[in-house]
């Protein structure tokens, strides 16, 4: 299992710690993506600007992995 990284985030502009997906996350994101998910993909634990988690998604080599940057919903923990 994957440990929190620090790495950047797209939608933060800066470097923030990211955690694994949990399994209801990872659920989520292979319903989203209609595809089996690996375990490199983690979860920016940054504050956005309006004050709101970030919860930008990556993978570990990719920043901007997604084309448009792809939120995880609140309330999936």
């Amino acid at each position: 299992m994957p440990t929190p990284k620090h790495l950047t985030c797209q939608t933060c502009k800066t470097g923030h710690v990211h955690n694994p997906l949990t399994p209801d996350q990872k659920k989520w994101l292979e319903e989203r993506l209609g595809t089996s998910v690996p375990h490199n993909y983690f979860m920016c634990l940054g504050t956005r600007r309006d004050t709101t988690p970030c919860r930008n998604l990556r993978t570990y080599g990719h920043e901007k992995h997604f084309r448009i940057p792809l939120r995880m919903p609140d309330g999936i923990d």
